[in-house]
C-alpha cells in the first residue's frame, strides 16, 4: 500500500525547471551552429532551381521556335527578368521567387532560335548569388546544359 508511505519517501515526478533550462540552452547551441549552414544551403538551392528555370525556358523557347516554323528571341531585359519571344505575357522576373540571384557580368546578349532550334553562336549565362554560381550554356544547335 503506496498510499501509507511517508510524503519524503514516495519519488517526485516531473521536470524540473533546471534540466528545463539545460535543454533549451542545448538546443539554443545546435541552432546556432546549423543557421549558418542552413543559409548557404537556401542559396544553393535557389541558384540551382532558378538556373533549371531558366534552362527549361530556353528549351521552350526552341520548342516554340520550331513548332511555329519562326525565329523565336529569348530577350534578357535586366540582370534578374527575361522575356519569352515578344509578349509580356511571357515575361520572367526571378528577383522575387529567388531573392540576391542575378545573371554575373549585368544583362546578357539575347538569344535569337531559329526556326530549326539553332543559334547564330553558342551561349554561356552565369547566375549567382552570395553562396554559389551556376552557369547555363546554350550550343549553337539549341541543346541546353547545366554543368555541374
Amino acid at each position: 500500500m503506496h498510499f501509507l508511505k511517508p510524503l519524503r519517501a514516495r519519488r517526485a515526478t516531473g521536470i524540473s525547471a533546471i534540466e528545463i533550462m539545460v535543454v533549451i540552452g542545448i538546443m539554443g547551441t545546435m541552432m546556432a551552429i546549423a543557421a549558418p549552414r542552413f543559409s548557404s544551403l537556401m542559396g544553393a538551392m535557389r541558384i540551382s532551381s532558378a538556373s533549371r528555370q531558366i534552362a527549361t525556358d530556353l528549351q521552350l523557347a526552341r520548342m516554340r521556335a520550331i513548332a511555329q516554323h519562326t525565329a523565336y528571341t529569348v530577350t534578357f531585359t535586366s540582370s534578374y527578368a527575361y522575356t519569352l519571344g515578344t509578349g509580356a505575357t511571357d515575361a520572367r522576373d526571378f528577383s522575387q521567387l529567388y531573392p540576391g540571384t542575378s545573371f554575373v557580368g549585368g544583362t546578357p546578349a539575347n538569344m535569337t532560335f531559329t526556326s530549326v532550334g539553332t543559334l547564330a553562336s553558342a551561349a554561356t549565362l552565369t547566375l549567382s548569388n552570395n553562396y554559389r554560381s551556376q552557369q547555363i550554356q546554350v550550343s549553337t544547335l539549341g541543346k541546353v546544359t547545366l554543368p555541374h
